[in-house]
């Protein structure tokens, strides 16, 4: 992992991931889609981009409504999964910083819990905008807000037992754009405008503790790096943590729920 990039680290994990996405944190980010759409506006003869589409529920749900969709995910195997279950819509792979589309082509572009996971965000957004219709375009996407269970779960667990000073790529701030007032500043320096905000109450359902930590090594990619590049003790320390805490959220009906916000984020292109 030495000298590799955030970028490379980040599609490294998630071409490992792509045929239990949909039964991980799919299950969550599957909540937000309906919301995400009716801010977007996806509707019959919309013409829709959806970066980092992952297995491609959100762009498939958008083709339902009518909308000429385009799926785009810089994963070769998502987008091979994208394309196997949806195979009405079309799919591409294709880097969010590099957008293969001509100026002003869109209507609406989408990114659902994907800015998190761009190494150079601002040339994202830069890009986003270039492909969109001046005046009218609009660009919608979500973010993971801090205060959801699962990141204080696991955030516990890592910050009682892990050795923060190994090796791993630089990151950049996993909760940027779940912050209203940078995620504004940084659109309307991208050339947007008119930018709104609502909080979306996600959730999360297993049936017992081991199913978060299932969670944490298939759902996602940044905490499984971390734990992997610990020493075997304090790896197993983290992850005894985290069955341990995830009890603390066991509901009456006898399985674990954890709150997972999310700010929902839509700007016109100016």
């Amino acid at each position: 992992m030495a000298g590799q990039s955030f970028r490379d680290a980040e599609l490294a994990g998630w071409d490992h991931k792509a045929g239990y996405w949909d039964d991980t944190l799919g299950a969550v980010t599957q909540q937000a889609v309906g919301p995400l759409l009716d801010a977007a506006g996806a509707a019959p003869g919309v013409r829709l981009l959806d970066i980092a589409c992952g297995t491609g529920a959100l762009a498939a749900a958008a083709a339902g409504r009518g909308a000429e969709v385009v799926g785009m995910d810089f994963a070769p195997t998502m987008v091979a999964e994208a394309t196997r279950r949806h195979p009405g819509v079309e799919f591409r792979v294709g880097d969010a910083e590099a957008i293969p589309l001509a100026d002003a082509s869109m209507d609406v572009v989408t990114c659902s819990f994907g800015l998190l996971h761009m190494e150079r965000p601002e040339r994202v957004l830069a890009e986003v905008a270039r492909v969109l219709r001046p005046s009218a375009g609009r660009f919608a996407a979500t973010a993971w807000a801090p205060e959801g269970d699962f990141f204080a779960l696991v955030g516990q667990a890592v910050q009682a037992h892990a050795d923060m000073t190994v090796s791993l790529p630089p990151a950049p701030p996993m909760f940027r754009f779940a912050d209203e007032g940078e995620c504004r500043s940084a659109l309307l320096a991208a050339g947007f405008a008119e930018v709104s905000f609502w909080r979306l109450p996600l959730h999360w359902n297993g049936g017992a503790p081991e199913a978060v930590l299932d969670l944490v090594h298939r759902g996602t990619v940044r905490t499984p790096m971390l734990i992997k590049a610990q020493a075997p003790e304090a790896r197993g320390a983290i992850e005894r943590a985290i069955l341990e805490g995830a009890e603390r959220y066991r509901a009456d009906a006898g399985g674990i729920v954890l709150r997972w916000p999310a700010l929902l984020t839509v700007a016109r292109r100016a």
